[in-house]
């Protein structure tokens, strides 16, 4: 009785000092000390991956009302009965247990309450010391006068530990269960409840903790049925009987390893992130993926990726950075998907929308196939060998280099430089370092800049972000191209044919019709398809990640079947099953002369219908097609028409670069005769020259050992009607040659204008500069 006395009278003094110092505390928020786990989920609730906190701990808040009934209805049951009664302390249990302690000492005995337990894990407090509990009685006083009971629960679930480095009850329900604390059933709730008290003698994971979790479970369940009288109750007999499942920490998924990788990187997300990926179409895309990997192995391919985004919301559907996340050979850890690569050809189609905007073409313009020198640039074709002319739709699905380069060289306002500098493409050095070699791959993009670029396309020029999470702050869409453009590049891209043909003209009818792309990088490093269906953006990338090359890194060869295997796995429609897409448009099908992309004259030999942007395409009548008089004696082409004498006949009059493409594949075109000897020749109709050579802002350079043996080759292209240019260096006549022949001026140094003259008088000039090399 004496220890009675003098306990109470030291707690009285004590308690007195302690509560006047604590029980004056202002009102402060309770762990944000804290740093949490990062739940990712699914867009449809499935667990992507918990992460560690930063101090190595499984802990995800979880508001009290995502928090299973049974658990908060079983816990006060279990840990503080008079919860919603005393004001943070019991002290009759604090008497007991004082008593039973120190006193009696016939066991140790607690009494804390879970205000109590809540301040002792939010002050760190060393309860089993005399002091320590002191303090945890008058800071649990202090608890419930600034905080209500509900969230002194709120805080008391996300605190407590429930064995190792997991605490709060969200994270021991999505370790242990795989699912969230508001869906567990009655077994697994009043399991999670008692091993707290005991979490390494209550371990679920050892056979022995299991059967000590049991016990207490099953002792706390006779409670709970006496105290929770409900319906819902009354089969629970049989559930409570039956063996429970418990999860391994190592159990815990880890689905799209890259993407939450990706993802994780931002700390400003909340720990719970609910991301738009669907694990459905995650693991469509792997499958097939790894599939298409398995059967390449015996060419070198080993590692590929593949990004999918719905094309109207630009939400992350599946993103797949490499075959195999724990492949070290492979360097599987890396993504594909955010990498920068050379992405080839498959930012073509943007110069062709470019151009269309800006008037320069239409889907059925003729553009030319030739050799082309650009200052001191020379492209070639990935074929080595040029096609002459062709529609700007036949140039861009058959990925013809040179017309890319011609269209993006006339781009101003913005240049192609300037159009993907504004789309944000990032890490772009100055235009001078790719010049034209930009629009073929010369620069570097991912797989995600790509999706985004393909976005504008698919969403009437308008860039969007790609969204990949629930309230994630998106950038506010620009306008990149014209609605117009965009559809007509789509309807361009859909004429690509599929992998399982190689005839242009039947396209595959019995299969849907993407929009689509390849590409190959410089050295076949990387190897690209790209392309826009009815509901999604699919990019599929193939290569190395050390950078290697492998001749079978071919676009069309190594992704596309890739590409087509996934969009046919998902059942994909065509690009236009949305008829809606041509509504508002301001868009129109006139008549085309197919042979030359113009509008037709009178002697057009084939007219069809093709898209034209009203006040924006270029307008020009052909005049490949030229009816001329032909002297009916000598087949001659006569000077003018003369009844009786002449006889009207149609040729085509192609340029000179175009002929001598036609007669180097063997085609023959009805060229016009020549003259009568006594005719002077009418320029009317005709083209004035073209000079390639030499090329504007270029300094030409002449070594001091070879100033009077260096030679400048000088070259034109001609009207068909022409056959010799007559050159000239500061209007002084220097040398004649044939249609697509050089001359050869012997370089002197100094600033020269060049000129060249046709047959019908028509010219054209250059300047250039010859200097002395240093």
């Amino acid at each position: 009785m004496k220890k009675l006395i003098v306990f109470l009278l030291i707690s009285l003094i004590f308690g007195g000092y302690i509560g006047y110092k604590y029980f004056e505390v202002p009102k402060k928020e309770l762990f944000t000390w804290q740093n949490y786990s990062t739940l990712y989920k699914d867009k449809n609730n499935h667990t992507l991956k918990l992460t560690l906190s930063d101090d190595d701990k499984y802990r995800v808040y979880t508001p009290i009302k995502n928090i299973s009934p049974y658990i908060i209805d079983a816990t006060i049951i279990y840990e503080d009965k008079y919860f919603y009664t005393h004001n943070g302390v019991n002290f009759l249990a604090l008497y007991k247990a004082f008593i039973a302690t120190y006193i009696t000492k016939s066991r140790r005995r607690g009494a804390s309450t879970i205000s109590m337990q809540v301040v002792k894990a939010a002050f760190s407090i060393h309860s089993n010391t005399f002091s320590g509990k002191i303090k945890q009685i008058f800071y649990a006083l202090w608890l419930e006068k600034h905080y209500n009971k509900k969230k002194i629960l709120e805080f008391y679930f996300n605190s407590v530990s429930y064995g190792g480095n997991i605490e709060g009850v969200e994270a021991a329900s999505q370790i242990y269960f795989h699912k969230s604390a508001k869906d567990l059933n009655l077994p697994q709730a009043l399991s999670l409840v008692v091993i707290p008290q005991n979490p390494t003698k209550r371990n679920p994971l050892s056979n022995k903790g299991y059967k000590e979790l049991i016990k207490a479970r099953d002792r706390l369940y006779t409670h709970f049925k006496k105290s929770i009288k409900s319906t819902s109750l009354k089969d629970a007999d049989t559930f409570m009987s039956m063996k429970i499942k418990f999860y391994k920490r190592s159990d815990l998924p880890y689905i799209a390893p890259h993407f939450v990788n990706y993802l994780n990187q931002n700390k400003h997300l909340s720990n719970k992130v609910k991301t738009t990926l669907d694990i459905y179409k995650q693991k469509l895309l792997e499958k097939e993926l790894t599939k298409w990997i398995k059967q390449k192995n015996k060419v070198g391919i080993y590692n590929a990726g593949a990004l999918l985004v719905d094309r109207k919301s630009m939400e992350v559907r599946a993103w797949v950075g490499s075959k195999d996340f724990y492949d070290s050979k492979i360097f599987g850890q890396v993504d594909a998907v955010n990498a920068k690569r050379s992405p080839g050809s498959t930012l073509k189609p943007f110069a062709y929308a470019l151009a269309m905007d800006q008037g320069l073409i239409h889907p059925n313009s003729l553009l030319k196939d030739t050799p082309y020198h650009l200052q001191a640039y020379t492209p070639e074709n990935y074929d080595k060998v040029f096609l002459g002319p062709l529609t700007a739709t036949q140039a861009l699905i058959t990925s013809r280099n040179i017309p890319a380069v011609k269209l993006a060289s006339k781009l101003k306002n913005p240049t192609f430089y300037q159009f993907l500098k504004s789309a944000n493409v990032t890490k772009m050095k100055s235009p001078s370092h790719y010049g034209m070699s930009i629009v073929l791959g010369g620069m570097e993009v991912s797989v995600l800049e790509l999706v985004k670029l393909y976005g504008l396309l698919a969403n009437k020029g308008e860039m969007q972000d790609i969204k990949m999470f629930e309230k994630q702050k998106l950038m506010a869409t620009k306008k990149l191209l014209s609605p117009e453009s965009s559809y007509l590049t789509l309807d361009m891209l859909r004429q690509n044919p599929s992998v399982y043909t190689d005839n242009f003209s039947t396209h595959h009818k019995d299969r849907a019709k993407y929009a689509w792309k390849t590409g190959t990088s410089y050295a076949f490093r990387d190897a690209w398809s790209v392309g826009i269906s009815d509901q999604y953006i699919l990019a599929v990338w193939v290569g190395n990640f050390d950078g290697s090359s492998n001749p079978s890194f071919i676009g069309r060869v190594a992704a596309a079947p890739l590409f087509f295997n996934i969009l046919k796995a998902l059942n994909e429609k065509d690009v236009f099953n949305n008829k809606e897409q041509e509504e508002n448009l301001n868009i129109s099908k006139v008549d085309i002369c197919v042979p030359t992309g113009m509008l037709p004259s009178k002697l057009c030999p084939k007219i069809a219908k093709g898209w034209f942007i009203p006040g924006v395409s270029p307008i020009k009548v052909s005049n490949i097609y030229r009816e001329v008089p032909i002297d009916i004696k000598t087949g001659l082409r006569a000077c003018k028409i003369e009844k009786g004498k002449t006889k009207m006949k149609v040729f085509e009059f192609w340029p000179s670069d175009i002929k001598t493409i036609f007669l180097m594949a063997g085609i023959e075109k009805k060229s016009p005769p020549p003259y009568v000897s006594s005719c002077v020749q009418n320029a009317s109709q005709s083209s004035q020259p073209n000079i390639q050579s030499p090329i504007s802002g270029i300094i030409y350079t002449l070594e001091s050992s070879k100033v009077d043996n260096t030679y400048i080759p000088f070259t034109a292209i001609l009207d068909s009607d022409s056959h010799k240019a007559y050159w000239y260096v500061d209007k002084s006549f220097v040398g004649l040659s044939k249609s697509n022949e050089p001359f050869f001026w012997k370089a002197k140094l100094g600033e020269y204008r060049i000129k060249v003259v046709d047959e019908k008088g028509l010219s054209s000039s250059k300047k250039i500069r010859v200097e002395l090399a240093q």
